[in-house]
């Protein structure tokens, strides 16, 4: 349950008391934890704590004189209705003149002359450390690293961290063994130079060692850290995995206490010698102060990144087969939902999650959902990563539904987006949708090659809806983990940013979009795996052609389709698409829903 308003003040009163004692200026409460995760577990969630906004992503810098949080456009409505602005101001980043947090500290210290800026160093990475002390021109000017986390200071119903069961998955799953990734990473380490290296991130440190866990609601990870060296691999984690994993694992990895990873790292830091390898994105400023100020250390993406990001067949195969039983469940739960609205029920949004998930949740391997549910009815599609299926919210005639899910599933990771219509459609609601599918096809049907970042493809997306003066403010696709994180990198289809090359092997969302306060939203999001094309002739420098393959097989909403919109070749895409939908799907649908999905499959 959300904290009220008197309590969030009252932590702010006493966190400004508690940073008078500090001698900071200001300070910050990121959104990110001990091992920089996207969503974190309950224990870490200390922005939430202070200002009740809940986004997974959105940073806070707190001032005595009034306190600012910075959000992205997938959080710009919700954070308008979370949080006190009394307290608060929302800067909403991608508008224009709005200024980041580290541009802010750099306003903050003209006014001022100079500031400390107050942080705890276990959530903060090397990375954003580089770019906020960046910030800072003066040389009264300081980034204070305080050790014991104010918030936690303040927050007296903070809950205790996750202790839960950590679980081997087998090999016919995952692939390859752990013996095969940690020589795969030591080739690496000895091409770099490196002698050490130190994993914090919980999906790195999971795919490494072919364990999973329930730390984080979602992510089948365990919190830990990873330190492998030439010889020997140590992992720290606060549970022991059973008794046989470990000694199954003894000639590989060594298991300490969580608690115990901190004096070792001293250790490691006392030697001074060799190189360290720490990624700046993926390593604390914690840990990097654990080490000799003056260790030789190698800052770049460590390997883990990379090598988890190319799937291997066994776990393309684990992909293919989630998607499947997804889209059955999915399916199912369209038709359910179909056959209410026809029969004059009046549905919620909570009531279709709970629909949802009860199908999901009948697939043989589930295991869990992916991400909170979606679930946003009328002008709640707006809201990017709207999370508050409500059951006072009904699905009203003539509104859009925008439904993104996912689970995991039989090895696999799925993430799919879907919006259908209560009722009969507006020829508005229409030409958006068509704008945002044809912007989803034409990205789907795109050939590239190798070598291809995501930044070239991102307009592909976008190309249509910018030519009728509409645009999102979401990158275009995200990485997707096997059986592990929804969203992973270092491969992004975006307009800016890092500029990762795809791969085969890489799987990738592919998710444009349109959103309007007061009037909801449209999102069509479908996985794609990269795979080898064979049918144009070869690249003049020699580089292979590659393609997307659609994993996601869930039909589109042909009745908010403008068919005249579409060009004989989107048409063609999109009829090829939903026979392969209908092909593989319907064999696995009893009667009544197997003939909803040949309807939902059959072109007017």
């Amino acid at each position: 349950m959300a904290d009220s308003r008197q309590t969030l003040s009252n932590r702010l009163t006493e966190l400004h008391r508690r940073m008078e004692e500090a001698q900071v200026d200001a300070y910050l409460v990121l959104s990110s934890d001990a091992h920089l995760n996207e969503y974190v577990p309950e224990y870490t969630r200390r922005r939430t704590a202070i200002t009740g906004f809940r986004g997974s992503a959105g940073d806070v810098l707190v001032c005595p004189d009034g306190s600012h949080l910075f959000v992205d456009s997938r959080y710009h409505l919700q954070a308008d209705d979370e949080v006190d602005h009394d307290n608060f101001r929302v800067h909403k980043l991608g508008l224009a003149e709005e200024k980041t947090l580290s541009q802010w500290l750099t306003e903050m210290e003209k006014e001022r002359g100079s500031i400390r800026v107050g942080f705890d160093p276990f959530v903060v990475s090397m990375q954003a450390h580089s770019v906020y002390k960046a910030a800072l021109k003066s040389p009264d000017s300081a980034l204070a690293p305080v050790n014991d986390n104010l918030v936690d200071a303040v927050w007296d119903e903070q809950p205790p961290p996750p202790a839960n069961p950590i679980y081997q998955l087998p090999d016919d799953l995952t692939g390859c063994g752990v013996a095969e990734k940690l020589a795969d990473i030591r080739k690496e380490m000895e091409d770099a130079g490196a002698t050490l290296l130190v994993l914090t991130k919980l999906d790195e440190i999971a795919w490494v060692t072919n364990l999973r866990g329930t730390d984080i609601d979602y992510n089948p990870v365990f919190e830990g850290y990873l330190v492998i060296d030439r010889e020997r691999a140590t992992c720290f984690t606060r549970v022991s995995p059973p008794p046989e994993v470990a000694e199954a694992l003894a000639s590989l990895i060594d298991f300490q206490p969580y608690a115990a990873y901190a004096e070792a790292m001293k250790g490691y830091g006392a030697e001074a010698s060799g190189l360290v390898w720490l990624d700046p994105s993926g390593t604390t400023m914690g840990t990097r102060l654990m080490l000799h100020e003056d260790q030789e250390l190698l800052e770049k993406p460590n390997p883990t990144v990379a090598l988890k990001a190319i799937k291997n067949e066994t776990e393309i195969a684990a992909a293919r087969n989630s998607h499947r039983h997804a889209a059955a469940a999915k399916i199912r739960s369209f038709k359910r939902l179909q056959d209410s609205i026809k029969a004059g029920e009046t549905v919620s949004e909570a009531g279709y999650s709970q629909i949802l998930y009860d199908e999901y949740s009948s697939e043989e391997g589930f295991y869990d959902l992916s991400f909170t549910t979606i679930a946003a009815a009328g002008a709640n599609g707006a809201i990017v990563h709207y999370a508050d299926a409500s059951p006072d919210v009904p699905l009203r005639d003539g509104e859009l539904f925008l439904v993104d899910s996912g689970v995991q599933l039989m090895g696999g990771t799925t993430d799919d987006t879907r919006t259908v219509i209560v009722g009969e459609p507006s020829e508005r609601q229409k030409e958006v949708y068509t704008l945002v599918l044809k912007g989803h096809i034409n990205l789907a049907m795109q050939k590239f090659p190798e070598g291809t970042g995501g930044i070239a493809l991102d307009a592909l997306a976008r190309t249509f809806l910018w030519n009728a003066g509409l645009d999102y403010g979401h990158g275009t696709g995200h990485g997707v983990g096997a059986f592990l994180n929804v969203h992973e990198g270092p491969q992004r289809i975006t307009p800016r940013g890092a500029d990762e090359p795809f791969k085969v092997g890489m799987i990738v969302s592919n998710e444009p979009g349109y959103y309007e306060a007061g009037w909801g939203g449209v999102r069509l999001e479908n996985l794609y795996v990269v795979a080898p094309d064979e049918e144009l002739p070869g690249h003049p420098d020699g580089r292979k052609w590659l393609r997307m393959e659609s994993l996601t097989l869930i039909p589109f909403a042909k009745e908010l389709i403008n068919w005249g919109q579409l060009t004989s070749e989107e048409r063609r895409w999109l009829e090829g698409y939903h026979q392969q939908v209908w092909d593989t799907i319907a064999p696995m649908l009893e009667d009544e829903d197997r003939e909803w999905l040949r309807e939902a499959c059959q072109a007017p």
